[in-house]
């Protein structure tokens, strides 16, 4: 239970940390007080020399920029548009993590056709066996139904399984296939 004086200690702290943002912060703008926007001359030096360095990084950024919005890498897809628009210097820091994402990036079988393949391949079997507990769960109208069908989009939008998953999916499949010939055994006798 609060106290009056935790009540007063709140309302002035909150008070004062108000006073403190609109300080800080210009009313009409979501910047700092102390930001200056680039004037279009430098936007547009930024643009030429970022056009003239960092070719294949635009290029690459622009050729896979629909498969990141999907994937909602936020990072590229705002470094791109800094190098695009010009309306900030980049730092070597900025450009090695550019670097460094679109190596990452080419690893995975969202952007690399070859690797996409290959997981394909290895993913085939396992996809094979999830369709068949995906229909073991149906016909014994089993409560995992909705589990196994995420599975399957998730392996499949992801190309990988992870163990928990694997895990999860036994537990359905032991489920339902404990009782397959249960009731065959009854209508026989």
């Amino acid at each position: 239970m609060m106290t009056e004086g935790d009540k007063r200690y709140i309302k002035r702290h909150t008070q004062k940390s108000l006073k403190e943002l609109n300080m800080t912060f210009s009313p009409q703008a979501k910047f700092p007080a102390y930001y200056k926007k680039p004037s279009p001359e430098t936007m547009k030096k930024n643009r030429e020399y970022f056009e003239a360095n960092f070719k294949d990084e635009i290029k690459w950024l622009k050729e896979n920029l629909q498969t990141l919005t999907e994937t909602k890498n936020k990072f590229m897809i705002e470094m791109y548009t800094i190098l695009i628009t010009g309306n900030r210097k980049i730092t070597t820091k900025m450009i090695d993590a550019i670097r460094n994402g679109i190596k990452r990036c080419n690893n995975n079988p969202r952007f690399n056709d070859v690797v996409r393949a290959e997981q394909e391949a290895k993913l085939k079997p396992i996809l094979e066996k999830i369709v068949m507990v995906e229909r073991l769960a149906e016909k014994k109208n089993d409560k995992g139904q909705a589990f196994v069908r995420s599975i399957k989009q998730y392996v499949q939008m992801n190309y990988r399984i992870t163990k928990k998953q694997m895990e999860g999916l036994n537990k359905v499949y032991k489920r339902c296939s404990e009782d397959l010939f249960k009731g065959d055994d009854n209508e026989g006798k």
